[in-house]
């Protein structure tokens, strides 16, 4: 019975990656959004480098992520340059992402701007069934199958801003269909979302957001709120569906560089095996053409989250 058990929870937890091959949510993604939508590398004009970590499901082996990234904006050609790379692991599911991105900015009156970003680069899947945990090594349900897959890999979005106005949206491996079922072969992921600063007086911002992303028949929808001191310490609270509520907490330590941590738990069926999820990133800012942002773009500035 504990092996059938094992089995069914395992696939339950895997049926997003097994059915549609779906990416990862990270709860900061609203902190790293070029990853999603390279229609945001380069905004805010700083070079950023950022480091984020996150260990999924606390309580199944082999469920982490590591994932670098880092962007500029050459004000010359009003042009934002990045880079991304993801390593994620999930059970006997491995995917290692690398791109490079790329976004042109179009200002509107000096009141608003409208970015257009192409993400390019490779995925590597691995499916390796000989990962998987089973009570019985002699279950003949397990086939201990082996799949790897290279391919080209390219993202495209578009991102709207104003001073108070944030709006989105993405397609991230759009040359895959989204019939083309496969382990080991990525699918087109759709993302739109839209966030909102509301000043409350000289030191504090409300800032609500909501994200809906879909991939293939999976819906997901995200609701989040923070509140924001200084421009310099945040406070995030996350909902999202079916049953996953996470909190999140970001601080400017010295200069640019900033820590944020976030911890994640889902009310389903698989609260009782795991002890939710834990997210740190870590980013540094070096200023380069913030004068000639604030003057020229008026970007919508987002120091935290």
């Amino acid at each position: 019975m504990k092996r059938f058990l094992n089995i069914f929870i395992f696939l339950f937890c895997v049926s997003p990656f097994l059915l549609a091959q779906t990416d990862l949510m990270f709860m900061q993604q609203t902190h790293n959004r070029s990853v999603l939508n390279p229609g945001a590398t380069g905004k805010g004009g700083d070079v950023n480098m950022a480091l984020s970590l996150r260990q999924q499901w606390i309580g199944f082996p082999g469920a982490s992520t590591q994932m670098l990234n880092g962007s500029g904006f050459v004000k010359d050609i009003r042009s934002g340059f990045g880079f991304m790379f993801l390593n994620d692991e999930l059970g006997p599911h491995k995917s290692q992402n690398l791109k490079i991105n790329y976004a042109y900015f179009i200002p509107f009156a000096e009141k608003a701007f409208l970015s257009l970003g192409l993400g390019m680069g490779f995925i590597h899947n691995e499916y390796d069934e000989s990962d998987f945990f089973a009570m019985d090594d002699n279950d003949d349900v397990i086939t201990y199958e082996r799949l790897t897959k290279t391919v080209p890999d390219f993202d495209f979005g578009m991102e709207f801003n104003t001073s108070n106005l944030e709006v989105g949206a993405s397609v991230t491996h759009f040359s895959y269909a989204y019939e083309d079922v496969n382990l080991v072969r990525p699918m087109r992921n759709i993302y739109a979302y839209v966030r909102g600063k509301v000043p409350l007086d000289k030191y504090w911002d409300f800032i609500p957001g909501f994200t809906w992303h879909n991939t293939r028949q999976l819906n997901t929808y995200e609701v989040n709120a923070s509140l924001r001191y200084n421009n310099n310490i945040c406070v995030n609270i996350i909902y999202r569906n079916p049953a996953s509520l996470g909190i999140a907490a970001g601080i400017n330590i010295y200069g640019g560089f900033r820590i944020v941590y976030s911890y994640d738990y889902g009310f389903d069926g698989l609260s009782r095996y795991n002890n939710g999820s834990h997210e740190i990133t870590l980013s540094y800012n070096i200023p380069v053409n913030t004068t000639y942002v604030r003057s020229k773009l008026r970007f919508f500035r987002w120091k935290m989250f």
